[in-house]
């Protein structure tokens, strides 16, 4: 059985892109799914870009090395820290739990595209697969459907990803 989740604010996820691991930002938005960065696995072989899962609470966190965040602030890749550049709430996705927090906005991952419009106001971009993304001044939010009203996927990430 699943133990029972105090789920972050939206805004605390905000709050957390760009910050290390360690930090007291990250810590509230992966303490409460159990997560430590020993269960983060390292996407690509030469590169220090992580991932770190919780499938049963249907949330997941990228990290990369600052030095390849940040390419022009001094910092060698390798050196550390590793930043949060994203997160991901998921809705209906074969395999992986519905998140059960609150997302930004009050976005439920029953909206159709013309009912995030209504909570977002229009998007800067749509991309391929109709992923909608809106940029705000300390992020970036996409969502991606499955069908008209079942959002697939709703992720932040930073601004400068």
């Amino acid at each position: 059985m699943q133990r029972p989740v105090q789920y972050p604010k939206p805004e605390d996820f905000i709050a957390a892109l760009a910050n290390p691991f360690d930090s007291e930002a990250v810590t509230k938005v992966v303490a409460p799914f159990g997560l430590s960065w020993s269960k983060a696995v390292k996407l690509d072989r030469d590169l220090a870009i992580f991932d770190l899962s919780a499938t049963a609470f249907g949330v997941d966190f990228h990290f990369k090395d600052q030095g390849l965040v940040n390419e022009n602030d001094g910092h060698s890749v390798g050196e550390g820290p590793n930043l949060l550049t994203s997160c991901a709430c998921w809705g209906y996705e074969k395999g992986v739990e519905t998140y059960g927090g609150p997302l930004w906005r009050d976005l439920r991952f029953s909206d159709t595209t013309a009912d995030a419009i209504a909570k977002l106001g229009e998007p800067n971009r749509i991309g391929r697969y109709d992923i909608h993304r809106w940029i705000f001044p300390d992020f970036q939010l996409s969502i991606h459907w499955n069908s008209p009203d079942k959002i697939r996927v709703v992720s932040c990430r930073m601004v400068s990803e």
